[in-house]
């Protein structure tokens, strides 16, 4: 299974789109002075992940979707799932790990102790199976963060009968552009059914979020197929797409958000307009790379930094640049260290798992 070039642009994206959740879950420690449109932009930084989710759905279908166009055998599948469970979850894993430092530190430094919901055993065991968002809690817990991870494993599991539905049905561009609009108005009828925004509910609402977000990206990824490459995207996409992001200051987030992230996600796929290029930097690039550490550090860190600054005196900004800073280093020193490492184990493990007996035998 080799894996397609990556698009540089969606990649220095990505780590944008991850420092918009790390000043999400922070915003309430911004300096009263913040400028009142970042305040805004603050405030809607969880739809990062809806972009998160379509970018998954093109790039898994760049790199996965022509293998599993005719089906697939059991040993093709395997090798999938495995190499999807080996970018995910060794760092998953590491930080659930990581996570129980918090209660620890509840029940030894804290006066009122261990709280009753937040901690659960439950929901523990259902996040190292990776199931903890497949709707069966009522709130998210431990490492809030990682519902996402939860139901991308879910968008990875369906993903090769989504492959089938999708180049069996979807002979044309025009037609694959049709069934993209159905998956935007049906995620936003279904917002508008459940009451709230797309980041209200999350335990109810976040897997089918999560999977109609996944398959707008393959169709994105189908159009470019069908037509040998990226649609010509000129201004006009990179205005709309300034323009549909930029109502959310004035309308729910569910009826414009989601189409200005398609056409930001086209646009930065014709490489040839100005914002892909200036997106193809090095140390944009870097924050991209490292991103999945940053996206699921953060809240541990957020954790620790109130419990040891907030509310002891020191001046205001320091608690939100310290947790600034811990969360940069910490995405640096688990990517080296943990996230990549733990690819390539696993991966070598699936390729070592799926090797006849007699060729894992060394002469």
């Amino acid at each position: 299974m080799a894996a397609a070039q990556p698009v540089r642009a969606l990649t220095s994206v990505r780590g944008i789109a991850a420092w918009f959740v790390v000043v999400f879950h922070f915003r309430e420690a911004l300096p009263a002075a913040t400028p009142g449109w970042v305040q805004l932009a603050a405030a809607h930084g969880y739809l990062a992940v809806d972009l998160f989710f379509m970018m998954s759905g093109f790039v898994i279908a760049l790199n996965y979707a022509r293998q599993f166009e005719g089906g697939a055998d059991a040993r093709g599948l395997l090798t999938f799932y495995g190499f999807r469970l080996a970018r995910i979850y060794p760092l998953h894993l590491f930080m659930l790990l990581a996570y129980l430092s918090v209660p620890a530190a509840l029940v030894l430094f804290s006066r009122s102790g261990l709280p009753e919901a937040g901690f659960d055993p439950e929901y523990y065991v259902a996040s190292l199976l990776l199931i903890q968002n497949w709707g069966m809690f009522d709130e998210l817990r431990w490492n809030i963060p990682a519902w996402s991870i939860s139901t991308e494993w879910f968008a990875y599991l369906v993903f090769p009968l989504l492959v089938l539905a999708i180049t069996r049905r979807l002979r044309t561009a025009g037609a694959t552009l049709a069934l993209l609009g159905g998956l935007l108005l049906l995620l936003g009828g279904v917002t508008w059914w459940q009451g709230g925004g797309l980041g209200s509910d999350i335990p109810r609402f976040g897997l089918l979020r999560c999977v109609i977000e996944f398959g707008i990206g393959m169709c994105i990824h189908r159009v470019c197929a069908l037509r040998g490459g990226a649609p010509a995207a000129g201004p006009a996409f990179a205005l709309g797409a300034l323009l549909c992001l930029g109502s959310v200051a004035f309308v729910a987030d569910y009826l414009l958000a989601p189409l200005g992230f398609v056409l930001l996600i086209f646009h930065l796929l014709d490489g040839r307009n100005g914002l892909a290029r200036l997106l193809e930097n090095r140390g944009l690039e870097w924050l991209g790379l490292v991103s999945y550490s940053t996206y699921l550090s953060h809240y541990l860190i957020k954790v620790w930094v109130k419990f040891l600054l907030e509310g002891r005196g020191f001046p205001e900004g320091l608690p939100l640049l310290a947790y600034l800073l811990a969360t940069l280093a910490a995405s640096a020193l688990l990517f080296h260290l943990v996230e990549k490492p733990g690819q390539r184990w696993g991966r070598a493990l699936v390729l070592a798992a799926g090797q006849p007996v007699g060729r894992l035998r060394r002469p």
